[in-house]
């Protein structure tokens, strides 16, 4: 039983951590859809401003430079 237990944490730390990074790239891509915008990216994604803000803190996500990065991208 011991074993089991040690191959769960193992399995659950490479889950959480690929949960996660999925998580964050979910959220880059509708920030980078909204050019940053919190408010707009939230709403697509169907939560609140202040869950989607919690988030972005979590993962270090700069949504100024991703503002930014959609208005260089403008022909």
């Amino acid at each position: 039983m011991t074993t089991k237990a040690k191959d769960s944490g193992a399995d659950g730390d490479l889950l959480k951590g690929t949960l996660a990074d999925f998580e964050r790239h979910i959220i880059v891509s509708a920030l980078e859809r909204c050019a940053g915008n919190q408010s707009k990216a939230a709403r697509q994604l169907g939560t609140t401003k202040r869950v989607l803000a919690y988030r972005v803190r979590k993962y270090g996500i700069d949504c100024e430079r991703l503002g930014r990065e959609e208005d260089n991208n403008d022909p």
